[in-house]
């Protein structure tokens, strides 16, 4: 399952610290260490966010409903806060790649990325990774430094945003799903 949300109503105050306060302590320590208030709010909705994925996930699950077709699903910001259990605020520990994973929940894989003003999130029964890129312009010499040279050839071809970032974020995705990175793919 994949669930995308909008931080903007971060930037009042008050909704910040609303949010904020319905972290789990990895996540408000993680949050209070971060200096650009842009990182800090992504990183305040990734945590709220990721409880919100997880609850509808576990509730699929107990319904016994299909969940590998579900489509990528934009959730209001207040949605997400509003639905907000703490009994779904799991520990996060590290795997020995770095990759964060659950202590006590070893069923449940999940990845978070955040771009802009968006965070996403996907939750699974196997390992998952999940990119989402926005506001950046595609870099032709990135593409031939790190990526196969058909692939950078097929960016060329019409020198798009669009394909250069399409197979960024699926490597991304892959790197994180794999903990390889996407430097070793």
């Amino acid at each position: 399952m994949v669930f995308i949300t909008d931080i903007e109503p971060l930037r009042d105050s008050n909704e910040y610290d609303r949010g904020y306060s319905l972290l789990s302590e990895y996540r408000k320590e993680k949050a209070a260490r971060i200096k650009n208030p842009d990182s800090r709010m992504q990183s305040v909705a990734a945590g709220l966010l990721l409880n919100y994925a997880v609850g509808k996930w576990i509730e699929t699950k107990k319904h016994d409903e299909e969940t590998k077709n579900v489509p990528l699903q934009y959730i209001d910001f207040y949605s997400v806060l509003n639905a907000n259990n703490s009994s779904y605020n799991y520990e996060i520990i590290c795997d020995v790649h770095g990759k964060p994973k659950f202590f006590s929940h070893p069923e449940i894989f999940f990845n978070i990325s955040h771009s802009g003003k968006y965070v996403a999130c996907a939750v699974s029964d196997r390992p998952v990774g999940i990119d989402i890129e926005g506001g950046h312009k595609a870099s032709i010499s990135l593409a031939e430094r790190f990526f196969d040279k058909s692939e950078a050839d097929w960016i060329k071809e019409q020198d798009t945003d669009e394909r250069f970032f399409r197979i960024w974020t699926l490597k991304e995705a892959y790197g994180k799903a794999t903990s390889l990175g996407v430097l070793d793919i």
